[in-house]
């Protein structure tokens, strides 16, 4: 079982997603350490993602993702943690599409 999160970079804005993701049959259970990131988390199949809050901005975090999984009895569990700085507010982009 991999985990692996994204976006694998030294910096994250404000209102920009964090993602975790593993694969695994049976899907995986993941989840963000410290725990208290869990009510912020939205999850789905083999995903978990967290939008960095406006309150870190200006700091250095460290997150942690742990997939949890039981195939014939034996437990896994693999663990990868990042460290990145908060920046200000993500830029917002958006895209203007004319017909003619």
């Amino acid at each position: 079982m991999d985990v692996k999160v994204s976006p694998d970079k030294p910096s994250l804005a404000v209102g920009e997603e964090l993602r975790c993701t593993a694969r695994g049959n049976p899907a995986p259970e993941i989840t963000f350490s410290p725990a208290i990131l869990m009510k912020k988390a939205k999850s789905g199949a083999g995903c978990l993602s967290l939008v960095i809050p406006p309150d870190w901005n200006n700091r250095v975090m460290t997150i942690g993702c742990m997939a949890n999984n039981t195939v014939d009895g034996v437990v896994y569990s693999p663990s990868l943690s990042v460290t990145f700085n908060v920046t200000g507010e993500q830029s917002i982009r958006t895209c203007l599409y004319l017909r003619f």
